[in-house]
């Protein structure tokens, strides 16, 4: 009898926690839906204000400064972004080559804490609207870069936040409708890996007649 009652208190135990788990997960969700809709709202006052901003059209040949965003899932596309600024540095003789890279973890890895100079922020560095709250971030927003290139495959607020905030002078980015309003010349990727957009960016951005 005693045996009975402990495993239906047991089983009772278990059906009380997948109950309990999966309540904090809807939970969790909401709180992450909330952010993304606030998060979004703050876009689009950023994207309003860009109407008054003027672009000026730099070929990669001319750049004196550029600046890279992008979003790290692992080490591997911290070396390929690391890569490159090396290109862009050593092929064009880009003097002030600044990235910035978003890794959405709220701890960091150990690969994210080399000595190498490389900015980035965590998820943890986020507020209520996803904006970061770094201030490495925001000396990044305020360098006039000649080009801000926008190489992230997927929408991301915490970075989308940044390009909107830059007072970079000319935004380049990946080609779809979403896109359209956030940069000043696109450039088709869907069916390319990172380093062959890369060689796109390099192709483009070398063929652009600027003033």
């Amino acid at each position: 009898m005693g045996v009975f009652f402990a495993q239906k208190f047991q089983k009772h135990n278990s059906v009380l926690f997948i109950i309990f788990e999966h309540s904090s997960q809807i939970k969790m969700q909401f709180l992450e839906n909330i952010k993304d809709y606030f998060g979004n709202a703050r876009l689009t006052s950023l994207l309003a204000k860009q109407n008054n901003r003027k672009v000026i059209f730099c070929n990669l040949n001319q750049a004196k400064s550029i600046g890279l965003i992008y979003e790290l899932k692992d080490e591997s596309d911290q070396k390929r972004l690391l890569n490159f600024i090396k290109v862009l540095k050593g092929d064009f003789g880009v003097r002030n080559v600044k990235s910035l890279a978003f890794y959405n973890e709220k701890e960091e890895e150990f690969f994210l804490q080399s000595k190498l100079s490389f900015n980035y922020f965590l998820a943890s560095d986020l507020n209520w609207r996803r904006e970061p709250l770094k201030n490495e971030c925001k000396t990044f927003a305020d360098e006039q870069f000649d080009i801000l290139i926008d190489l992230t495959d997927e929408f991301s607020i915490p970075l989308r936040s940044i390009l909107l905030s830059s007072n970079a002078k000319f935004k380049v980015g990946k080609f779809n409708e979403i896109n359209q309003s956030y940069y000043d010349f696109m450039i088709e990727s869907e069916t390319l890996n990172f380093n062959q957009f890369k060689e796109e960016i390099i192709r483009y951005l070398t063929m652009i007649n600027a003033k």
